[in-house]
């Protein structure tokens, strides 16, 4: 039985998930709840999906899209068994930027795989994990494109215009029929989003006390 809960930041390209996950790290743990913060694909302290993670992003590799879905499940497999699992049975809370609901948008809507293709694969790959709330930080493709860094995209940052919009409509999409997302406007400042997102989680750590 779990005692941590499991936080999972989603949504497009620069939208603030790094930003936003890592205050929300630091402040539950300068309040005294322990946590750690962790990213997909790949893993803090996790060397084997950091490898796959290398894999999927790299701007030189032309992946079949079928494989990308898989490599994506593999490395969260590894994650769930050497991060995410222990850390939870410890009453470590953990915060993820992406977790599985990026799969379903990425390969299963974007990719067109399908989604209930994807559900099949990360169901194996997750055996019944699930995130105990999902923040959806939600922006304007073209506004989150000006945010971006002078730097390398990676493999997928590189893919056009239409597979963004095709991103941000799949969350918003999936974000209807599940009740445990909470979607947040990424657009204001990001020291107001931050606060949103802390008040949020606040409030449901705090329920979750009153179930026990």
């Amino acid at each position: 039985m779990k005692t941590g809960i499991l936080i999972a930041f989603e949504g497009g390209e620069n939208v603030g998930k790094s930003t936003i996950s890592k205050f929300l790290t630091k402040e539950l743990n300068r309040m005294g709840f322990p946590a750690i913060w962790t990213r997909e694909p790949g893993g803090t302290n996790c060397p084997v999906s950091e490898k796959i993670r290398d894999i999927l992003i790299d701007s030189e590799n032309k992946i079949c899209n079928k494989t990308e879905a898989l490599l994506f499940a593999a490395s969260r497999a590894q994650h769930i068994w050497k991060l995410i699992i222990p850390s939870l049975k410890k009453g470590i809370n953990v915060i993820s930027d992406r977790f599985v609901l990026s799969s379903h948008v990425y390969q299963g809507i974007a990719r067109k795989i399908g989604v209930h293709r994807v559900k099949a694969i990360n169901n194996f790959a997750c055996e019944g994990l699930k995130p105990d709330i999902i923040f959806l930080l939600d922006l304007d493709v073209i506004k989150g494109q000006k945010r971006t860094p002078q730097k390398k995209k990676d493999r997928i940052e590189l893919e056009d215009i239409k597979f963004h919009q095709a991103l941000r409509k799949g969350f918003l999409r999936l974000a209807k029929k599940d009740p445990t997302i909470i979607i947040i406007n990424a657009e204001p400042p990001i020291e107001k989003v931050c606060q949103e997102v802390l008040r949020h989680t606040l409030g449901i750590i705090e329920q979750k006390r009153r179930e026990i």
